[in-house]
């Protein structure tokens, strides 16, 4: 897994790529509460365009940031969701607690 974050007047984002499994889920964990954490983070969205695969782990990953996200209100989306991941949150029922924008300049 790759990611870069990216601060547009508050607006945060973070562009992921490559593999995101059990292995590297800790790491994004990590990136995306140290995000949501900045006081100049108002918004928070996860950019999954260039991700080629993820696993299970990384639901439960997404759940806990959701949650962080909300006690401490602010906006958390989900960008670009390809085939699997869109899948993987569908199947699991939980696609619908996400707020998702289809591009990488968050339109809706």
């Amino acid at each position: 897994m790759r990611a870069v974050s990216e601060n547009d007047g508050g607006e945060c984002r973070i562009l992921l790529s490559g593999r995101i499994t059990i292995d590297s889920s800790p790491d994004l964990h990590a990136l995306l509460l140290e995000r949501l954490q900045s006081s100049s983070c108002r918004s928070l969205t996860a950019d999954f365009g260039e991700v080629e695969y993820l696993d299970t782990s990384v639901v439960a990953t997404l759940v806990e940031v959701l949650k962080s996200a909300r006690t401490r209100e602010k906006p958390f989306h989900l960008a670009r969701l390809r085939e699997r991941p869109h899948y993987l949150l569908e199947a699991t029922r939980l696609l619908h607690l996400f707020d998702q924008v289809n591009s990488a300049e968050g339109s809706r």
